[in-house]
């Protein structure tokens, strides 16, 4: 029964649903197994069969799937092993497709080394998610766990490039070795310049949409997911360069995500999510195109006079020992050679290197590739034995995983399931009970600071010149929040609260300074500087007051503060009140905006001296106590500006943006395990009560 393309995509996702749900019931067995079982299954019972173009097929699979490593690339924790990493991930790869691709050949001369090399090249790369679970459950040491995971995630550019040669030269019939070296630097450099400037200039159109305003989630991941498809057409048909080069490097490029794209909790989150699920459901089709297609590989093999099937059988074992045993050979040396750089006598252990060979599980990756084989070469010849590298290389897949899952828990009892690429999607709820099994909980305090921090940075991504007030008085309440949240219940005043005080200090003593300049250019009256300089002596005071005694003394000394200030605001509104253009009023306001200024600026450079390092001030402290003069200069300008009813609603639609970004920001602490379920509901509740107020306001309004 032949499928069409729209109905073989539905039924395809389908199926991979189904596979899901089956793992649920069969958690020992790995879930691209299920997937190759429920495709062979549909196969055979159904007759099912559907069309596969390579060009396409390299296109729709490898591109997404590699541009996702990229991203997923840990680039901090392994980039002290970035040599290792990239000697296995390039040298052993290529050390697996020559002695691998020899090897394959003298098993079976009839093919040509070149298609020889090509299908030991395709062979080397490893599923990632594989390889991180059967290490981590292994108990392999740092340096190995790190090495494998690390050369698993960007081993698949290098197999494609020597994938790519090897059918080329079996298409064309002809291979220049030092025509193919210069190739190879061009394809792979120009591929990586192509792969960044691209990146670039995606990152910079969505940071200048998000500057003026576009932050549409549905648009910035429609745009995410397009990236790897231009970048790697863009790549090939445009520069005839590597187009995997350019897919991992643009995905290793777009994880530093611009400071606007990082703020937007929502876009992340949605991007990452739908991101996984694509991932997944990809993965999950390769591995059922695998089943459905093994009968017909199988059955050519099979029928195919010209092939003995024990022979063929036993090529796949060769080939599958063949490789456990490049990479254990090569994990041992590269583990002796790290035992002797860092002066250690312990020897490697072989049971580890063994553990590292069998995590060398094949994925989804070598079978796209392996699909991706033309029917014919040059002059309309049939592609030399498609059918058995079909056979041998689903064979290889297949046995590689069944024998990590039988050999895993005899070699390495112990807790974890083996997992695939394919189903990592799964892993969120998992990974978050886990953890906060493990105690790697954060508490509900500090999910509250997490989540105003996360608003606060949401607020300023959406500061403009027509909204500064309303944002800063915004963040300006949540930096009382998180002041509220630092000070402890105990009577002494908590090292935050002392940083943020001495600060203030400093920024009182600027204040004065500017004011002294005020003064001497003849810019005030003697009334208003000297109403000032009391006022100034005064907060100075009460200030150094909260700093020698105790919290009750400075719970007192802060309503008499805030009671000053409310006198001062009272009388200058009344004085608006009567007369927009009184002289006190504007001259107030004129030295108050002027004192904040200075403020800044002397902050600021006073921050920036080098004796200032020794005050151990936290650059948190400073962005509070500056964003607390913002706040106060553009109250200032308001005061002098006619009223209207568009500050009230900026700052009530900004209050849901931060409170959208504070739902966000519990989501991600929750998916990550870091707070439990009791504590994610409490602190949604409290944004739900926040919101209903909002709303309240609104109406009453």
């Amino acid at each position: 029964m032949q499928i069409a393309l729209i109905e073989g995509v539905i039924l395809l996702v389908g199926l991979v649903v189904l596979s899901n749900i089956i793992s649920h019931y069969l958690v020992d067995v790995p879930i691209s197994l299920i997937q190759i079982a429920v495709g062979l299954v549909l196969a055979l019972f159904f007759a099912v069969k559907i069309p596969l173009e390579s060009d396409w097929f390299t296109l729709l699979f490898i591109a997404p799937l590699l541009y996702n490593d990229g991203v997923s690339f840990p680039k901090r924790q392994l980039w002290e092993l970035k040599g290792p990493i990239i000697a296995n991930a390039i040298l052993l790869v290529f050390v697996a497709t020559f002695v691998g691709g020899l090897f394959f050949h003298w098993l079976l001369p009839t093919i040509p080394l070149a298609t020889a090399l090509a299908f030991a090249a395709i062979m080397s790369p490893t599923d990632p998610i594989a390889v991180e679970s059967i290490a981590r459950r292994a108990k392999l040491p740092d340096y190995i766990l790190h090495l494998v995971a690390g050369e698993s995630l960007i081993n698949d550019a290098s197999g494609l490039i020597g994938f790519k040669y090897g059918v080329n030269a079996t298409v064309s019939g002809v291979f220049h070795p030092q025509a193919a070296v210069l190739d190879f630097f061009y394809i792979s450099i120009v591929g990586a310049i192509v792969g960044l400037l691209l990146a670039f200039l995606f990152r910079a159109g969505q940071t200048i949409l998000l500057d003026h305003g576009i932050s549409d989630v549905l648009l910035h991941t429609i745009v995410s997911l397009l990236i790897p498809f231009v970048v790697y057409l863009t790549a090939e048909e445009g520069f005839h360069a590597s187009g995997v080069i350019a897919v991992v490097v643009a995905g290793i490029f777009a994880s530093q995500r611009a400071v606007n794209f990082s703020a937007q909790p929502e876009l992340r989150i949605v991007t990452q999510r739908t991101w996984q699920l694509v991932v997944y459901l990809l993965n999950g089709m390769v591995f059922l195109i695998l089943g459905i297609e093994l009968p017909v590989a199988f059955g050519e093999a099979v029928t195919d006079p010209g092939i003995n099937t024990l022979n063929a059988v036993g090529i796949v074992i060769a080939m599958w020992l063949m490789l456990v045993a490049i990479r254990a050979l090569w994990t041992y040396g590269a583990a002796l050679l790290h035992s002797w750089r860092a002066a250690k006598n312990a020897r490697p252990s072989w049971r580890t290197a063994i553990l590292s060979g069998l995590s060398g599980v094949r994925g989804a990756i070598s079978m796209a590739a392996v699909f991706s084989l033309p029917m014919t070469v040059a002059g309309g010849k049939p592609f030399p034995e498609r059918a058995l590298l079909l056979f041998i290389a689903a064979g290889v897949v297949i046995l590689s995983l069944v024998m990590a899952a039988i050999l895993l828990p005899i070699l390495s009892p112990g807790s974890g399931l083996f997992r695939s690429r394919g189903s990592s999607v799964n892993t969120a709820d998992e990974e978050a009970d886990a953890a906060a099994a493990s105690g790697q909980t954060i508490g509900f305090a500090q999910a509250q600071s997490y989540t105003y921090r996360v608003a606060i940075t949401a607020l300023e991504s959406e500061r403009r010149q027509d909204n500064q007030r309303a944002v800063l008085a915004i963040i300006n309440d949540y930096e009382r929040r998180l002041k509220q949240l630092r000070q402890p219940n105990g009577d002494k005043v908590s090292p935050l609260l002392g940083e943020s005080l001495r600060l203030r200090i400093i920024g009182v003593q600027q204040e004065r300074q500017a004011l002294d300049h005020l003064w001497r250019q003849n810019l005030i009256q003697a009334t208003t500087y000297q109403r000032n300089v009391a006022l100034l002596h005064q907060r100075e005071a009460d200030y150094a007051a909260m700093l020698t005694n105790n919290y009750r003394i400075w719970r007192s000394a802060g309503r008499l503060i805030q009671l000053r200030y409310q006198q001062v605001r009272t009388r200058i509104s009344a004085s608006n009140n009567r007369n927009s253009a009184h002289p006190f009023f504007n001259e107030q306001l004129f030295v108050e905006r002027e004192l904040a200024k200075g403020a800044i600026k002397g902050i600021s450079r006073v921050t920036k001296e080098p004796d200032f390092a020794e005050t151990a001030i936290s650059p948190q402290s400073i962005y509070e106590v500056i964003t607390a003069y913002r706040g106060r200069i553009a109250q200032l300008k308001s005061l002098s500006a006619p009223r209207n009813n568009q500050l009230a609603d900026q700052i009530k639609a900004l209050r849901q943006t931060a409170l959208a970004a504070e739902r966000s920001a519990v989501q991600e602490l929750f998916e990550a395990g870091r707070i439990t379920p009791e504590e994610a509901t409490q602190l949604r509740q409290q944004i739900n009560f926040a919101e209903n107020l909002a709303l309240s306001n609104r109406d009453d309004g």
